[in-house]
């Protein structure tokens, strides 16, 4: 398989995750397909999972419901967090104490001696996996230290309880599949800029505001009426070149910046493939 990421890295990887018991994937709660790796199952072969909706309070509640009874009926284990402001997180660390209690019954039944739930944190980039590591550490971590057998010591943080966290290396890539994914991605902030037109995908998110809530746009650049524009935007906000003509380019950053950080309220850019299917609605971004 193909991922984007040296050999090298991977057999690090590997290697780090080797010990671990459970794996989180952080994907952010706008467009949950589209922000997994396709890195994670290979690494992740054969662990308890738990995918992270992250971001979850910039996504509509209603659509975030959706994914969460999609993912149940895949048998995929899920939950929907704010880690900014820490919602969600009691859930979390009920599944946490379920896991380890579950892990220590089977140790035991083996006649083995308890131990730590071992845990590890992956996803690919701004999804907010150092933000979700942080807030789940938090008051709870005691102590970090390397784990013995592991190569490069990667960092263990032992919480209160039973339960450690592994920090562990490199960064996972993004599955790049489509024009579709990579719009996604680029909205969110999760591609550099080399790698896609800003102007483009900002006329793109614009096409979808216009349909789902053009008042949104309303709200960031006080233009109540007539169509969705980067000209417009870049006026009404004097974006403008030293010839007085739109500065485009900053409009569309103006634009992307604010969806990233939910001043065009809560949107979610992608639902389950099967809401679709059953209610015979199509996606309004194309």
């Amino acid at each position: 398989m193909s991922t984007g990421v040296p050999k090298r890295q991977v057999r690090l990887l590997l290697n780090s995750l080797k010990i671990v018991d459970l794996v989180f994937e952080i994907v952010d709660a706008r467009c949950p397909r589209s922000t997994r790796s396709p890195l994670v199952e290979r690494l992740a072969a054969g662990k308890k999972q738990l995918l992270i909706l992250n971001k979850a309070d910039l996504a509509e509640p209603a659509a975030t419901e959706q994914w969460l009874l999609f993912l149940a009926r895949e048998g995929k284990a899920a939950l929907a967090v704010d880690s900014r402001k820490g919602w969600g997180f009691r859930e979390l660390w009920l599944y946490l104490e379920e896991a380890a209690l579950e892990l220590n019954q089977k140790l035991q039944k083996k006649g083995r001696r308890p131990r730590e739930l071992r845990t590890a944190v992956l996803g690919i980039p701004n999804v907010g996996k150092s933000t979700f590591l942080n807030r789940l550490l938090g008051k709870h971590a005691v102590a970090t230290g390397n784990r013995p057998g592991i190569t490069r010591g990667p960092q263990w943080v032992h919480l209160r309880g039973a339960v450690s966290v592994l920090d562990t290396p490199g960064v996972l890539p993004p599955q790049l599949e489509d024009e579709e994914a990579i719009f996604k991605l680029a909205v969110i902030g999760a591609l550099g800029e080399k790698m896609y037109n800003i102007e483009d995908v900002a006329r793109k998110l614009l096409e979808f505001l216009e349909v789902r809530c053009p008042e949104s746009f309303s709200r960031i650049s006080g233009i109540s009426a007539g169509p969705l524009s980067l000209e417009g935007l870049a006026q009404e906000k004097k974006f403008l070149l030293a010839d007085g003509l739109p500065d485009l380019h900053r409009a569309a950053g103006f634009l992307l910046s604010s969806f990233q950080s939910g001043k065009l309220g809560s949107l979610t850019l992608e639902l389950p493939d099967d809401f679709f299917r059953r209610s015979g609605r199509k996606m309004r971004i194309r």
